[in-house]
């Protein structure tokens, strides 16, 4: 049977799954330390595909978040999925980590239901990546970098459920609007990105395994410790 290996490290959540369709083969997921991807990712990898080459199972692509988030989480995953990759002679799948994000909240939603989910990662201080679904999974708005005070709501009328490590920023923020937070162990998971990734292969949506980079929607800027500064 085919299967597809995803790799998720957008947070401090690090998690790899290897299934299809609807259904999960084997998956492992970490909690990590700033900078600690580099060292659990590969071994959970070798672990599930060992797992699931065992039942016979025939590995199609690698699957990878693709941001925005953790720039050294993000910059991780994508060096090994391209490695693996070009290794193995495999297509490259990118699934938007706030689609993903999206995606476990509406997995866990009746079919039919009408609230609209924000997913919302933390970006320090009081800025989110964020973007809108409905909750049969369809983009309303397109990734952005947010700035959450009173002022500045991005909610009109309806219920809203606003899903990730950055959505308690907002709790209470709008008192006026009709919204829940779902925040608490709420985090991308590799696990949810496998039915993603499989209609991705299917419609053989692949991006340049050689030249394509995650969206951090944001320039990385490397903070120097003050010890490191010349002259101290």
């Amino acid at each position: 049977m085919d299967m597809i290996l995803c790799l998720e490290t957008s947070t401090a959540r690090c998690s790899v799954a290897i299934g299809w369709g609807r259904e999960v083969f084997a998956q492992r997921a970490l909690e990590t330390p700033e900078g600690g991807h580099a060292a659990v990712l590969a071994p959970m990898v070798e672990e599930v595909l060992r797992e699931a080459q065992t039942h016979g199972h025939t590995l199609r692509a690698i699957a990878v978040s693709a941001g925005p988030g953790s720039y050294t989480g993000l910059r991780i995953a994508t060096s090994l999925a391209k490695g693996l990759c070009l290794g193995l002679q495999l297509p490259l799948i990118a699934i938007d980590t706030l689609e993903l994000l999206a995606q476990g909240a509406i997995v866990q939603l009746p079919e039919d239901s009408p609230v609209t989910i924000i997913p919302m990662l933390d970006a320090r201080r009081m800025e989110v990546y964020t973007a809108q679904f409905t909750a049969q999974g369809q983009r309303l708005s397109e990734d952005a970098p947010l700035i959450l005070d009173e002022q500045a709501c991005p909610l009109q009328r309806g219920k809203y459920i606003l899903v990730g490590n950055g959505a308690s920023k907002a709790q209470g923020l709008w008192p006026e609007m009709d919204y829940e937070v779902w925040d608490e162990g709420f985090a991308p998971e590799a696990a949810v990105m496998i039915p993603l990734a499989t209609a991705h292969y299917e419609a053989k949506d692949f991006v340049d395994t050689a030249y394509w980079t995650p969206n951090y929607l944001k320039e990385y800027v490397a903070v120097i410790a003050k010890n490191k500064v010349l002259g101290r």
